[in-house]
């Protein structure tokens, strides 16, 4: 696929890994409806490419991305919405190749539980997380009320969904969410040197391991439903929408 048929990320080859860019820094590469559709052809791509043995995924301008692109998920049709978000995180629940997440920055929302479905993550020591769905008024999605407790356990990932407040990459390496932590501007040369020990390994090595270890994990998919039918709910609420908005014009 050429780069021209897309216009939020970007995709290449490099050495049997392909390396996908959340490309909208003047946004802090926040995603919207489009940019979902772009990420969810590109990561099949790549996954049902024979020539790719792992994939990368990570975002422009020293970001990794701010999350759901507010404006546009209020204005945008809500079935619309649900079908981007249940469609990118089956998409990369069901990745058989190896899933490497570079992180610098914002991590926020969706910016997050993208990372629960990775396999390997770096982050920057100055990257801050955050899941903030209480606070707009809404509620985990993504897979996150499975994955988060399981990651980093109940009580952690009660306070970090309740609460929504930002958590720093030192927090997420002890809990075990993230691979490695690496200094500012050097998660993309740490991420490397996973790279180059991954291309090493036999293909047919990493599709197999991957998949005996995905197998605990159960069906991803019906729990990212269950969530997304409450969170279409609450977004069409009101009180939700009034609170996106007054975000907003915070922002």
């Amino acid at each position: 696929m050429t780069q021209e048929r897309y216009t939020d990320i970007r995709i290449c080859y490099q050495d049997r890994a392909a390396v996908i860019t959340i490309d909208r820094p003047g946004k802090l590469n926040a995603i919207r409806i489009n940019t979902y559709k772009e990420l969810i052809t590109a990561f099949q791509e790549a996954d049902s490419n024979p020539d790719c043995h792992i994939i990368v995924l990570e975002g422009e301008g020293g970001q990794f991305t701010a999350g759901n692109d507010l404006a546009d998920l209020v204005g945008a049709d809500g079935q619309e919405v649900m079908d981007g978000v249940q469609g990118i995180f089956d998409c990369v629940s069901r990745l058989q190749k190896v899933l490497l997440a570079v992180v610098e920055g914002v991590a926020v929302g969706i910016g997050t539980t993208l990372l629960l479905h990775c396999d390997i993550v770096v982050a920057s020591s100055e990257t801050r997380f955050r899941l903030p769905f209480a606070n707009l008024g809404v509620c985990p999605e993504g897979g996150s009320s499975l994955l988060l407790p399981r990651a980093i356990g109940e009580k952690k990932a009660n306070e970090v969904l309740l609460t929504g407040r930002f958590f720093s990459a030192d927090e997420a390496m002890r809990w075990g969410m993230i691979t490695a932590v690496a200094d500012p501007g050097k998660a993309k040369e740490v991420a490397q040197g996973y790279m180059d020990q991954l291309l090493r390994q036999p293909l047919a090595s990493l599709l197999a391991t991957k998949k005996l270890l995905k197998r605990s994990r159960g069906d991803v998919s019906m729990v990212v439903a269950d969530e997304l039918r409450v969170f279409k709910t609450l977004l069409e609420s009101e009180a939700t929408r009034s609170r996106i908005s007054a975000f907003l014009q915070q922002r």
